[in-house]
């Protein structure tokens, strides 16, 4: 049995007695995991894998036969357990005790429907034909398969072992009956086999052309039912090893002054190339150098003079209004308005005299 996330490979158990197994497995789900086992349970391998085929190919299709969806969980009654027959005291250990025996209660479908063996073995007619059906296939893959009918412990649940007699007997109760459903008959999957692997078909060359040929080889038609063998594209031609490199011949223009082609009547005048001289061309115009000296001003041996001294506020008056031209009360004018009247007085300021800081420089004898 191949493990998986809900198959997980166990320690072997050392149960009391003969109880136990060596390869258990710890199992929450069935076929691929898309069926749910609740609660879970253990059990050896060999019963592992027959539980998992059974559940894939007969409950599966029997579920979409007697009610058109498949089953998402098996509410398991018993596994694992060591114990003897039926749970009596004394006699021969049952195959629970070897991870050997799993017992069926019911089965939930897709759509949450519960189907119980205790209640619908002899229920509805769906239910019966389906649990019916379970059973039936049951006894084509185990020893041994107990369901209601057979005995007063088996009323509510189907019990499925491997048991191996010496004769080689396997037991069914009740006599096993399998039902027609209502829908389509139920086919079995066949078992999946992988596809041996395909051969890739070789590519073979074209025969070459005889050196001075030019003709090429004729296609040939590929047999009925076999597939047609291509030629491999041909190779793409390689660049050569180095490039001649290009000439260009210089553009020529003509010499300033020279004549330029009238246009043609009913033709565009001529078009200039990008770059091109104008067609007019003006000589250099030379103006002769100029004789006159170098003007050099003489230096001034007069003092920077120092900066005037503001005149202070006179008794701490404010000073006038913004309204006040500044050049009236620079010169010591000040006109306020008073009524009608506009007299004249003096400024808060003193008046200054403006004199040029520094005094042109002396006439020199004999010019002008």
């Amino acid at each position: 049995m191949k493990p998986s996330a809900t198959i997980v490979p166990m320690a072997p158990i050392n149960g009391a007695g003969t109880c136990g197994m060596d390869h258990p497995f710890r199992i929450s789900g069935l076929n691929q995991g898309s069926v749910e086992v609740a609660p879970k349970a253990t059990l050896a391998c060999p019963m592992t894998a027959s539980l998992d085929r059974w559940v894939a190919e007969d409950i599966q299709p029997a579920a979409y036969a007697w009610f058109g969806q498949p089953v998402a969980k098996i509410k398991q009654m018993s596994s694992y357990s060591c114990r003897n027959m039926n749970g009596a005291a004394t006699g021969k250990v049952s195959e629970h005790a070897f991870g050997n025996g799993f017992d069926v209660g019911g089965f939930v479908l897709a759509d949450g429907r519960e189907i119980l063996v205790k209640t619908g073995w002899k229920g509805r007619p769906d239910e019966r034909g389906f649990l019916r059906t379970v059973q039936a296939t049951a006894c084509q893959r185990f020893t041994v398969v107990l369901a209601p009918g057979s005995n007063i412990y088996h009323y509510d649940h189907i019990h499925v072992d491997l048991m191996r007699s010496a004769s080689g007997r396997t037991t069914c109760k009740p006599m096993p009956v399998l039902p027609t459903p209502p829908n389509l008959p139920v086919y079995k999957a066949p078992p999946m086999v992988a596809a041996p692997p395909q051969a890739t078909p070789a590519y073979y060359p074209p025969p070459a052309a005889a050196p001075g040929s030019e003709s090429e080889p004729e296609e040939m038609d590929a047999p009925v039912g076999e597939p047609m063998v291509l030629s491999p594209p041909p190779a793409a031609p390689q660049p050569p090893a180095s490039y001649p490199k290009p000439t260009y011949a210089s553009p020529s223009y003509p010499s300033p002054g020279a004549p330029q082609p009238l246009a043609q009547p009913g033709y565009p005048a001529p078009i200039q190339p990008y770059g091109a001289p104008a067609a007019q061309a003006y000589p250099a115009q030379t103006y002769p150098a100029q004789g006159y000296p170098t003007q050099v001003a003489p230096a001034s041996g007069y003092p920077a003079p120092a900066p005037a001294a503001q005149p202070p506020r006179p008794n701490g008056v404010p000073l006038p209004p913004a309204g006040i031209p500044m050049v009236m009360r620079w010169f010591g004018i000040d006109p306020a308005t008073t009524g009608s009247i506009t007299p004249t007085k003096r400024a808060y300021a003193a008046e200054r005299h403006i004199a040029t800081p520094i005094p042109p420089p002396p006439a020199v004898s004999g010019e002008d």
